[in-house]
């Protein structure tokens, strides 16, 4: 039964029009228009945005996990575990803000301070600016791939699949390198970086049994091979980016008649 929406008079069935006050029916079974959706692909990048915002603004614990996953990492572990995994908050709200830091520490290596080479100091800003680039897009690609590597051996190791768990582990393990990279800066002790990097691996090797479940003796094989398909799979990276961005500063060189 159908009332009238202007005079709450009944309505016979299919009329067009109340008969008590003629006000005209619309016809209610009419498909509403679909409601406009935003794309998602703004959605995300807002989002993004926001995160990494909130990061570097210190509303978030940034500061203070990098800190405890590298003096305590046996304490923090569990907490990170009973965390729910947000790709958009390890990725754009920790993993980029640390990896800017051998990136920025790479350019100003090379592109203010320099390497001297047999008694001849060597500096370029463009070139400081590609190797920072490198550095960046390599930190954050590199972690996502070391997730999806942990995630893909997984079950080899007799360990939990789950690509969020993953990704925490990746990207917290990952600290020590992108924290050591601030030695980058200084000449002399660069080569430092990475051997104080390597902290990365212990890191890991306690990390894995917490995050993925890994039976004990099995942490120390799931490691060894997820850290020399990493290794390759990095350095492919880092080449492949070498090469690209390596064109583009050589085409806009050119388009500014240098």
């Amino acid at each position: 039964m159908k009332f009238c929406p202007n005079c709450g008079a009944e309505l016979k069935e299919g009329a067009k029009f109340c008969a008590s006050c003629g006000f005209q029916i619309q016809n209610q079974e009419q498909t509403p228009p679909p409601p406009v959706q935003q794309p998602q692909q703004t959605f995300e990048t807002r989002e993004a945005a926001s995160v990494f915002t909130d990061a570097i603004s210190g509303k978030t614990n940034l500061v203070q996990r990098a800190i405890n996953i590298l003096t305590k990492p046996k304490v923090e572990w569990p907490v990170i575990n009973n965390e729910q995994p947000n790709t958009m908050k390890l990725i754009f709200g920790y993993a980029l803000i640390l990896a800017l830091i051998p990136a920025i520490a790479s350019f100003i290596s090379l592109g203010v301070i320099g390497t001297s080479v047999m008694g001849f100091t060597y500096r370029s800003v463009s070139g400081g600016i590609m190797q920072g680039l490198i550095q960046l897009l390599s930190g954050v690609i590199g972690v996502y791939v070391l997730a999806w590597v942990i995630d893909m051996l997984a079950p080899s190791f007799d360990s939990t699949r789950n690509f969020g768990k993953s990704l925490q582990l990746a990207v917290y393990s990952y600290t020590a390198s992108w924290v050591a990279g601030i030695l980058l800066i200084i000449p002399g002790v660069r080569w430092l970086s990475f051997l104080v990097g390597l902290y990365s691996i212990y890191l890991l090797v306690v990390g894995t049994p917490v995050m993925k479940n890994t039976p004990k003796e099995k942490v120390a094989g799931y490691v060894v091979i997820t850290f020399i398909v990493m290794i390759v799979l990095y350095f492919l990276l880092a080449l492949i980016l070498g090469a690209i961005l390596g064109l583009f500063f050589v085409g806009s060189m050119r388009g500014m008649g240098f």
